[in-house]
């Protein structure tokens, strides 16, 4: 299986996931209470989002609820990790949120496939807080598309991106938002040429699952 990367953020600094390199993924104990991400510790987690999309000059807001999986991978290392600041690679596994909206009808938001983002402490010592990209690549599918005469409508992102969010406390997170920081395009599947739909607002709250 392909796992894709997209960017983290760490206040002004700008860093960017290694491929490859993410360990087997196991149910294990949380690395919450003031820890590092244990490698190779996979968990489930509640996501509550508000997607706001818009086509052709009209904006739609869609609220969507569903679950996600979480996986810890190995520390990165390299130029563009900060010094002093561990930095591990999580992967975003799987993802599916449902919601409903008067104009498109049901929406469902899936991952598309594994996508690698990141969890950077604040240091060694004082892990928090931390910074962590929620990796992000999806499919949207509508009801009713008005870029499409009303009829089923289906939209990719043209790659992968991140939500993000710079002050955790807590890790697997808890109640944590992670939000867009730049629209991204969502192409037509089943015609690219045609008008796409735009993500101007993702904000998510993640909360581990038991």
């Amino acid at each position: 299986m392909r796992i894709r990367t997209t960017l983290a953020a760490s206040s002004s600094t700008l860093l960017f996931a290694c491929g490859g390199g993410v360990a087997h993924a196991t149910d294990g104990p949380s690395a919450a209470g003031g820890t590092l991400p244990v490698p190779g510790t996979s968990f489930a987690v509640s996501e509550n989002g508000d997607l706001v999309m818009e086509c052709d000059g009209v904006v739609h807001r869609i609220e969507v609820h569903g679950a996600g999986r979480l996986q810890v991978g190995d520390q990165l290392t390299g130029k563009q990790v900060p010094i002093g600041q561990p930095t591990f690679a999580v992967s975003t596994d799987a993802e599916e949120l449902t919601g409903h909206e008067a104009e498109l009808g049901t929406v469902t938001v899936s991952a598309k496939e594994p996508v690698v983002g990141e969890f950077t402490a604040a240091s060694a010592a004082r892990p928090y807080p931390a910074a962590q990209s929620l990796g992000q690549d999806v499919t949207v599918t509508m009801e009713h598309s008005p870029c499409r005469a009303g009829q089923r409508g289906v939209y990719a992102s043209k790659a992968a991106f991140p939500l993000l969010n710079t002050d955790l406390t807590d890790f697997p997170p808890r109640n944590a938002v992670y939000q867009l920081t730049t629209p991204v395009e969502l192409d037509d599947v089943s015609d690219p040429s045609a008008a796409p739909f735009t993500l101007t607002g993702f904000v998510v709250t993640v909360d581990r699952l038991p």
